[in-house]
């Protein structure tokens, strides 16, 4: 649900930036995910691991419907010895947060390593 007093619920193209790394369409990646893919539930460390450097509004918490589930997709990384891989939560940072602060599970869905790539708008070098 978004609020129009809330400065954090803004209407238009949504994307998510990952470690100041990579940038996602986040828009297409909800696309894909209507398909009808079942959500599968997140542990509590991993939702805490991709909080950490979320930046988190506490007032935004509490209207964000955490019955949605988030976005995870595929990310690579090469640190110049070898190629590592990941996920990231793309979409659903304020909804993980509630859940984890009301103590409920939090669901996402998981793109595929194709659709993680085809909703990357761009990686920095």
């Amino acid at each position: 649900m978004t609020l129009p007093t809330c400065p954090h619920c803004r209407p238009g193209p949504e994307t998510y930036r990952y470690l100041g790394r990579y940038e996602f369409d986040v828009d297409a990646a909800r696309g894909l995910v209507a398909d009808g893919r079942e959500p599968v539930e997140v542990d509590d460390a991993s939702v805490r691991y991709w909080l950490e450097d979320s930046k988190l509004h506490d007032q935004h918490l509490d209207h964000v419907d955490p019955r949605f589930p988030g976005i995870l997709a595929h990310v690579w990384f090469n640190d110049g010895i070898a190629e590592h891989h990941g996920h990231a939560l793309i979409d659903g940072n304020h909804r993980a947060a509630r859940c984890l602060r009301d103590g409920r599970p939090f669901f996402a869905r998981l793109l595929t390593e194709a659709e993680s790539r085809a909703v990357l708008t761009d990686t920095a070098s």
